[in-house]
């Protein structure tokens, strides 16, 4: 059964020394006292109330954090101190974990030593060996408490620079703090919880079971009637929500402001209707109120903020008329948390709000931890969202009994360690006050739009700052998104994100009203998006703002490429009027250029090595590549774009041993098919092929020759007038029987292929002697390999008893 939060306190007590009111007045009285009080109530408790005179002010969430500087001796004489002890317990517990020997709580708290009639102090912020108060860290400190700060990252044509990470509405990064506590459970203290009796397992229970408390106090819950799940993200917290909820009778209302993680979710279990948002990205209240009137609606899910513009729709008022009308809400707080306080309120107000979403890895915590705050009533009454270890009492041959909600829905072993590190978050972004944190965000923001609009650039969103996080979602006239963040990356170290953000109705919707993007050919419009977090200052705004001038100004200095993957960026020393230009996939030695052709044939990398070539269908875009170079790949998909074409499949020839085969990696990229012979040892290989399949590409049809010798699952490909014969004919030779070929057998392929018309012009792999393409008749005059009887070719062709290739190797293994 789940400890209650005075459960909890009771457990640690006992493993804390407390002391009382009056034997705290009576050793401050003596000359010389030596003790510490260190009084860990947040600030806004102060307000109306005193301190303990000399008492050091350190919030909850920063006691890690600032111990080792402000009680540098860990044999001092520590008293812990809160308005009511319950607090101090916890907090002596951990002080003592940081090594510190000497440590006791007040008993009853300040409220205790009151009730003794002993008199405070005027609160003050005093420490004992330093006059600068710890209780309201500046944001120089809390700058300096993320160590992804100091991070350098190149920047092309300058060396290095410092990171501005501006992506805070994708994932925060850890502060010290938070980091330190996940790496002293996951050193010294890792175990499994509410399963084992021995003292890891015990204490890792324990503090695992006090974050359901820190969760709760940081928005305001209350966990005797509500509880706390923990979760692996947001979307499965989103989740667990519309699992809850689905046998309730009723429609799901979202919006057009929602990330899919709070849309697919409610999609994937019932009917869902859609409230509109205004032309500038705000809600439509109206139509919401009309979906609520005309419907049976059991649940409104609607974001706490936009992850694409930031704004903050009323979402206590939303809970209002969502409980007018019969219906619960849900609030995705994912971007909300770590930016906003929020107050989640008692049930009986008509504002409160029933659910809460939100992930660690959006405020200054690890990847992996999430939560879902939601009525107890609710989530005990839902069977268990993932059945197994943990949610069960009872398990018999036949039948089950589940234990209550949360453990009724946390199967398996939970991610104890980020949890932990969630909680760890909360405390620090508690110790600087949430309202702080708001003040100091939304002086960014202003600063931030008001430069964006100077500069003229699409700016998406209400025109109000204060009614958004920062969160700015923006486009430069004739510059793509994802050309823009490649810029701000490469060539000024600016992290942000670009695209459609995961809300693509929302996106599609403020392109619609608003213009300004500027899409690639082939890919959905979409825009850069630039989000602030505790670490960014005013500096930062500024370099923001100073690098999308370059980007307006087009006085970016590399060359871009864009790629299936990405783009692609090398520093070129100049500016680059058409991004794309400067750096074009190298000229095929070939390309049929009449429009009115059904075929369009490219022999592709010409001046390498080896020979790829693009084989498409005009009509339908249908296109093959044959025998492509893992080094090109990037070239291939450029070319392909350039045409307008689809993979639908890649060939190899053979088994190739002087180079690595692309069709792995094109593979997995665009999801094409591999093909090869039969006797191909690949395990990639979709479609093994025999002597005389056909493969079809549209309205185009080529033959496959199996023609063995130079490797055992050799083939050559034939159209009409053409054919590619690998490395079982080149130009002026062959391949050869290298590595264990068969003589025999590649002689009956040659004069397989002399059986060709003369005109039938040879494409191969090879062409040592530069001239790109040749005959079959010209070949059977001049290339040795082509002449003579069965015989004679294989008096020629001597065999090679050697090993595979560490390169063919790879390619039998798909290892490419």
């Amino acid at each position: 059964m789940r400890l209650s939060y005075h459960q909890l306190v009771d457990r640690v007590r006992a493993r804390v020394s407390g002391v009382t009111a009056a034997e705290l007045a009576v050793r401050r009285a003596q000359p010389g006292d030596p003790s510490v009080v260190l009084d860990v109530r947040e600030p806004d408790e102060f307000a109306g109330t005193g301190a303990l005179a000399g008492a050091l002010h350190v919030p909850r969430g920063l006691v890690e954090k600032l111990a080792a500087d402000i009680l540098p001796d860990l044999d001092a004489a520590i008293v812990v101190v809160c308005a009511s002890g319950h607090r101090a317990v916890l907090v002596a517990d951990v002080l003592q974990l940081l090594g510190y020997s000497r440590v006791q709580y007040l008993e009853g708290g300040l409220l205790a030593w009151q009730g003794a009639g002993l008199p405070l102090a005027p609160a003050s912020c005093a420490r004992p060996s330093a006059a600068a108060c710890a209780r309201t860290p500046t944001w120089a400190d809390i700058r300096a408490a993320f160590p992804i700060v100091g991070r350098q990252v190149p920047v092309m044509g300058e060396g290095e620079r410092a990171l501005l990470y501006l992506d805070h509405a994708a994932s925060t990064h850890a502060p010290e703090p938070v980091l330190d506590r996940y790496a002293r459970f996951m050193a010294g203290e890792y175990a499994n919880i509410h399963r084992g009796t021995h003292l890891l397992s015990r204490k890792a229970t324990e503090h695992f079971d006090e974050c359901y408390y820190v969760v709760s106090d940081f928005i305001g819950g209350d966990l005797e009637r509500d509880c706390v799940v923990f979760l692996g993200n947001t979307t499965q917290a989103v989740d667990l929500a519309a699992h809850v909820m689905a046998a309730l009778p009723g429609k799901v209302v979202v919006t057009e402001l929602e990330h899919h993680s709070n849309d697919l979710p409610h999609r994937n279990r019932g009917p869902v209707l859609r409230a509109r948002i205004t032309a500038d990205g705000r809600l439509d209240m109206d139509h919401l109120a009309q979906l609520l009137r005309q419907n049976q609606v059991k649940l409104v899910a609607v974001t706490g903020a936009s992850n694409v513009t930031g704004w903050m729709p009323d979402i206590h008022a939303i809970a209002r008329l969502a409980h007018e009308h019969g219906a619960l809400i849900l609030v995705d707080a994912a971007q909300l948390l770590a930016h906003q306080r929020i107050d989640v309120r008692p049930a009986g107000d008509p504002e409160h709000l029933d659910f809460v979403a939100a992930a660690g890895h959006k405020a200054y915590a690890p990847f992996g931890a999430a939560f879902l705050y939601g009525p107890r009533g609710i989530m005990d009454a839902a069977p268990p969202y993932l059945p197994g270890g943990g949610t069960a009492s009872r398990v018999g041959p036949h039948s089950v009994e589940y234990v209550s909600a949360p453990d009724r829905h946390q199967g398996g072993t939970p991610n104890i360690g980020g949890v932990l590190a969630l909680a760890e978050a909360l405390r620090f972004l508690d110790g600087i006050g949430m309202a702080h944190v708001r003040q100091h965000e939304l002086a960014l923001t202003r600063r931030a739009m008001a430069g964006m609009k100077a500069l003229g650039v699409t700016l998406y969103g209400p025109d109000d700052p204060d009614a958004r996080l920062g969160v700015l979602s923006f486009n430069v006239a004739g510059v793509s998104d994802p050309l823009a963040a490649a810029v701000l990356s490469e060539e000024r170290g600016i992290a942000v994100r670009n695209g459609r953000f995961c809300a693509h109705v929302h996106v599609d919707r403020l392109l619609a009203s608003q213009g300004g993007a500027t899409p690639e050919p082939g890919s959905a419009p979409g825009a850069v998006r630039a989000s602030f977090g505790l670490y960014n200052d005013e500096a930062d705004v500024d370099r923001l703002i100073e690098a999308v001038a370059v980007l307006r100004d087009r006085r970016w200095v590399g060359r871009y490429r864009v790629r299936a993957a990405g783009v692609t960026a090398e520093f070129a020393g100049r500016c680059n009027d058409r991004w794309m230009e400067a750096d074009a996939p190298s000229p095929p030695a070939h390309v049929d250029t009449d429009p009115g052709a059904a075929m369009l044939f490219a022999q592709l990398n010409p001046s390498g090595p080896t020979r790829s070539y693009l084989v498409a269908d005009r009509r339908s875009g249908a296109a093959m590549l044959v025998d492509p170079r893992r080094d090109q790949v990037d070239r291939y998909l450029a070319e392909l774009q350039r045409h307008g074409l689809r993979l639908e499949l890649v060939l190899d020839t053979h088994t190739h041993g002087d180079h690595l085969s692309g069709a792995k990696r094109l593979k997995d990229l665009l999801g094409c098919a591999i093909a090869m012979h039969r006797a191909a040892a690949a395990p990639c290989v979709d479609r093994p092929l025999e002597d005389g399949d056909t493969i079809t590409l549209g309205d185009l049809a080529l033959e496959v020759w199996h023609t063995p010798g130079h490797t055992p699952d050799s083939l050559c490909l034939l159209l009409p007038d053409r054919v590619l014969t690998g490395d079982t004919l080149w130009l002026g030779g062959t391949g050869g029987c290298d590595l264990g070929g068969d003589p025999a057998a590649l002689a009956a392929s040659l004069l397989r292929l002399r059986g060709l018309p003369a005109h039938t012009e040879v494409w191969p792999l090879h062409d040592l002697e530069g001239r790109g393409r040749a005959t079959i008749g010209e070949e059977a005059g001049q290339n040795p390999f082509l002449q003579g009887d069965l015989g004679q070719l294989r008096a020629r062709l001597a065999p090679n008893p050697g090993e595979a290739s560490a390169v063919s190797r790879a390619n039998a293994a798909c290892q490419t």
